[in-house]
């Protein structure tokens, strides 16, 4: 029995840490025009959120 519990706990942990990655859209704007539209797998999307600035410009990478 002990052996049976173990086997479920040891599947269950790997099908959490399998899940914890999710796909992202993150969208690439320059001066508010839409310049690139990418998908990819994240842990936080949230994280991959970019704002620049340069002489003007700004360029914004939104991510969900």
């Amino acid at each position: 029995m002990k052996k049976v519990i173990t086997v479920l706990a040891i599947v269950a942990v790997v099908f959490c840490l399998g899940s914890c990655k999710k796909k992202c859209t993150c969208t690439t704007t320059m001066n508010g025009a839409v310049v690139q539209t990418v998908t990819m797998e994240a842990t936080n999307c949230a994280k991959l959120n970019v704002t620049q600035t340069v002489e003007g410009m700004v360029q914004e990478t939104k991510c969900n």
